[in-house]
């Protein structure tokens, strides 16, 4: 009877671990949760599909705090902060995004850059490269890992 017992207690953990795992291959989402892995340092390579320079004189870059829920980094002028109204494996959202008020030579691209974290609905990690994506996933921002 004890055998019977424990083997069918194998076969349920094992049939739900199964089923868990199907479920979220269904979403899409891997074993590892996204939101730990974008804890790091990304700097920008492309904007709305366009590739940066390499001349720039400060590439935009963000540092995400998953546990806090909040960001820090600059927009190629001026240091930003603030938090994350939603984080979730695959969702993003900025909240209140702060602003040093520096006058710099080239400010396109800075207001650029935060305009499109505004509109970021959601990411993708893939090959040490992090995508934000708007609501119709399309890619706005894209970034390489540096840290």
């Amino acid at each position: 009877m004890y055998k019977i017992a424990s083997l069918a207690l194998v076969v349920l953990l094992f049939g739900c671990n199964g089923l868990k795992t199907t479920e979220n291959q269904k979403k899409g989402n891997t074993p590892s949760e996204n939101k730990i892995l974008i804890n790091d340092v990304w700097a920008l390579t492309e904007i709305l599909e366009v590739p940066l320079s390499d001349d720039i004189a400060k590439r935009p870059q963000l540092e995400f705090n998953h546990k806090e829920n909040s960001f820090s980094g600059n927009n190629s002028c001026n240091q930003i902060t603030g938090n994350l109204k939603e984080l979730t494996n695959t969702d993003m959202e900025f909240g209140i995004i702060k602003e040093t008020k520096m006058a710099c030579k080239e400010m396109k691209l800075a207001s650029t850059f935060v305009q499109q974290l505004r509109n970021t609905r959601s990411y993708k990690v893939t090959n040490g490269n992090l995508h934000l994506l708007d609501a119709d996933e399309k890619v706005l921002l894209r970034f390489k890992k540096i840290d």
